[in-house]
């Protein structure tokens, strides 16, 4: 597992922590739901979790 998969996983794992504390605060499973939605779109919209490689580097076919 790369240093990307595992901070990913991280992020990931930190997002359900955080919703299940303000799910369960408000016992509410729709809570939780929406809040590890946003939480998640927020990481990844703001580039913290990166779902592909950043580099896209084009490799160039033998003759």
């Amino acid at each position: 597992m790369g240093a990307r998969q595992r901070l990913n996983s991280f992020y990931l794992l930190a997002v359900l922590i955080v919703a299940a504390m303000i799910g369960g605060s408000a016992q509410s499973w729709s809570l939780f739901l929406i809040s590890a939605a946003v939480m998640t779109v927020l990481l990844i919209h703001g580039g913290d979790i990166r779902p592909t490689s950043q580099s896209r580097r084009k490799t160039r076919q033998r003759r």
